[in-house]
């Protein structure tokens, strides 16, 4: 805006003062819990909870009463591709403008810090995407698709995990809404399951990870927990396909709006 270059040589009296004016509120802004980033995460959790709502499925109604398999039912699920989409593309120019922002106030990246470009908010996008879709076709979860990817960002391992466990939070808190608003969860069950097994699993791993750290110094060794996991659901998926397959035959993919017969069992 002033004519300078980025490194503040053949800037304008006072546009280096102002420059480092503004670095130093981003530096401060960066210290800050991410609040914007968070509802931009809240947005995305309420569209796809309302679409969910619109739609039904898994045992649960749609609020517009469409049947499944009907006209109307398939209009709501590909609704979802153009206003996803949509909030996609709008966290993709506030990634790009910020980094714009910063490249000329001369902000220096650090190790783990993510360098958003075109190619990036396009790309990385496209393969989440697709690894969605084969997520959902065969059964695993969002973590298994999204660690891989913040590893290839360039996120520091630690960082890594810790993004991956809050979006699967996230996206599974959807679906967990809409079956407790329709009454399709034992709540004392779901409780008893959800703090043993996911507060306290959570807590144990993080704190064994934190220590893990601290003794070795090298992060690496969550990056080789992350492979391990996801080896071993290879396996399982393979194992317990083999058992469903043995049971019920090979019928090809699940409908979209169930089975009969003893194959329902494994809906």
């Amino acid at each position: 805006r002033g004519g300078g270059s980025p490194d503040g040589s053949g800037d304008e009296p006072g546009a280096k003062e102002a420059r480092a004016a503004l670095l130093e509120r981003e530096v401060e802004e960066e210290a800050r819990p991410p609040w914007g980033d968070a509802l931009v995460l809240l947005r995305a959790w309420a569209v796809v909870y309302l679409l969910a709502l619109l739609k039904g499925g898994h045992g649960a109604p749609s609020l517009l009463g469409v049947a499944c398999g009907s006209a109307g039912y398939w209009a709501v699920v590909v609704l979802n591709l153009p206003i996803l989409a949509l909030l996609t593309a709008v966290a993709a120019r506030g990634r790009l403008r910020t980094h714009r922002s910063r490249v000329q106030m001369g902000y220096a990246y650090v190790e783990g810090d993510v360098e958003w470009d075109v190619d990036k908010v396009v790309r990385l996008p496209a393969l989440v995407c697709v690894g969605a879709i084969a997520a959902g076709m065969l059964g695993v979860g969002g973590g298994m698709i999204l660690g891989p990817i913040f590893t290839e960002l360039g996120f520091l391992p630690e960082v890594s995990s810790a993004t991956s466990t809050v979006m699967v939070l996230f996206m599974s808190s959807a679906t967990v809404c809409q079956f407790i608003i329709f009454g399709m969860i034992d709540l004392e069950y779901a409780a008893f399951f959800g703090f043993f097994g996911g507060v306290l699993g959570a807590i144990v791993g993080t704190k064994g990870a934190h220590s893990l750290l601290q003794r070795t110094g090298r992060p690496s060794f969550i990056v080789f927990f992350l492979a391990f996991i996801l080896f071993g659901s290879g396996l399982l998926m393979v194992g317990t396909g083999s058992m469903t397959l043995m049971e019920t035959g090979l019928g090809g993919f699940r409908p979209v709006c169930g089975r009969t017969g003893k194959a329902a069992q494994y809906d």
